[in-house]
């Protein structure tokens, strides 16, 4: 394939195929970068309070 060349090579015939149905579902969210751990719990219970929101905690 060439460099700039942007379709995709074929799937392999084993492949399970496109899923059936509708799988995307819209999402939205956000991402607040905390300069410490203790900023970051704090944001974290502050956001738990709302109770409007499924919240994953992140440490990178």
């Amino acid at each position: 394939m060439a460099k700039d060349d942007n379709t995709l090579p074929p799937l392999d015939p084993k492949s399970p195929g496109i899923p059936k149905g509708k799988r995307y579902r819209e999402q939205y969210g956000v991402i607040a970068v905390c300069p410490d751990e203790g900023s970051q719990r704090a944001i974290y219970e502050g956001l738990k309070a709302l109770q409007t929101a499924r919240l994953k905690v992140v440490v990178t």
